[in-house]
């Protein structure tokens, strides 16, 4: 009879998180991309297709005072601003907080290519970016 009431009691919900997936190389690099669309966020995981870490992880939200998102490092070094960028350029173009957990090696040449590949992901599908 108790289990009958606590189950009465529990309600399920449709988990409302879209999770999306896509591994692609750039130059020399396997990149791996998880994206998690919550309802108010996002959360978007860059790193090594054969090697799953999470070293670094940044967060980013507008501000009803400045009109550059403000950011903070959660995990990783501060002085290694790739994260923190990145999640930045997404709030700015979101309109909603982003975490950024960036887990690859990188030169100057080859970061702007990973970015633009992931934009690209972003503009084939579509409802990623829309809240």
């Amino acid at each position: 009879m108790a289990d009958d009431v606590k189950a009465d009691q529990c309600k399920q919900y449709p988990c409302s998180f879209k999770f999306h997936k896509f591994v692609d190389q750039v130059g020399e690099v396997s990149i791996s991309c998880h994206i998690i669309k919550m309802e108010d966020c996002l959360y978007l995981w860059v790193g090594d297709a054969t090697n799953s870490a999470m070293n670094d992880l940044a967060f980013a939200l507008q501000s009803k005072y400045e009109s550059v998102p403000i950011a903070t490092k959660i995990i990783g070094s501060v002085a290694d601003e790739v994260s923190t960028n990145i999640a930045k350029r997404l709030t700015k173009k979101l309109g909603k907080p982003v975490y950024v957990s960036f887990n690859l090696q990188t030169d100057r040449m080859l970061l702007p290519r990973i970015e633009q590949r992931i934009q690209q992901e972003f503009k084939i599908n579509e409802e990623l970016a829309v809240f």
